[in-house]
């Protein structure tokens, strides 16, 4: 888990470095919007990133921002696969994992995605139109990596509670079997001291009434019975 974190710590380091440069991408992509003839339709899926960079690229900047981006992309859902790996029971639609591996997938369409606060990259854009093209494209890696320290969060509660209860089960292994019989044993010489005891004090309760009653009745000085 410790090196899982640290791969986390690493993307989101180069996250940091590419939102530095989040100007210099958006110029990117409406470099090869405008190339590909496609100002019209907001940038939609990863795949549309990767066919502005293969056919409509035509400056070494914008090459390099675009790769960077992709390949941040890829690294991400890869690292997404390697959580999914030690923790298999985390896949079903509702899991942050399996969300996050959906959302960084080629051809999956994150039009209504929008990173929100404490995230600033939407706002960063110019104008509500880049922010219609771009509020999407900008958004994913942001909430990509939302979901995978989520993700990570859950399994390490999840380990944690496999380990608690695996030394329950090993303490109870090792607990004698008598035990209990012990325990059963404890209680019913204590409940037998308590009743001899009880017996003890009646008896002598009984006694020192006894006694009181066969005494004389009290008498002034001077007198005596039948006088």
């Amino acid at each position: 888990m410790n090196e899982l974190k640290a791969t986390l710590r690493d993307l989101e380091q180069r996250y940091l470095l590419f939102k530095q440069q989040q100007f210099t991408f958006v110029a990117a992509l409406d470099h090869t919007r405008e190339n590909a003839h496609d100002k019209t339709k907001p940038v939609s899926t990863l795949s549309q990133v990767q066919n502005y960079l293969d056919h409509y690229c035509n400056n070494s900047t914008d090459k390099r921002i675009l790769i960077m981006f992709l390949d941040l992309c890829k690294d991400l859902s890869d690292f997404c696969g390697q959580l999914e790996d030690i923790n298999p029971k985390a896949c079903s639609p509702d899991d942050r994992l399996e969300k996050c591996k959906l959302l960084l997938s080629c051809n999956n369409d994150m039009s209504n995605i929008r990173a929100k606060y404490p995230h600033d990259e939407v706002n960063h854009l110019s104008c509500d139109e880049s922010k219609h093209h771009y509020g999407a494209v900008v958004s994913i890696l942001p909430v990509s990596l939302d979901l995978l320290r989520e993700g990570i969060g859950v399994i390490e509660s999840a380990q944690y509670e496999a380990a608690r209860n695996n030394r329950y089960a090993e303490c109870k292994k090792e607990e004698p079997p008598e035990s209990k019989d012990n325990s059963v044993q404890t209680i019913q010489i204590s409940r037998n001291d308590c009743e001899k005891k009880a017996m003890k004090w009646k008896t002598s309760i009984k006694q020192k009434t006894k006694s009181l009653k066969s005494k004389s009745p009290w008498l002034p000085p001077g007198k005596t019975n039948g006088l």
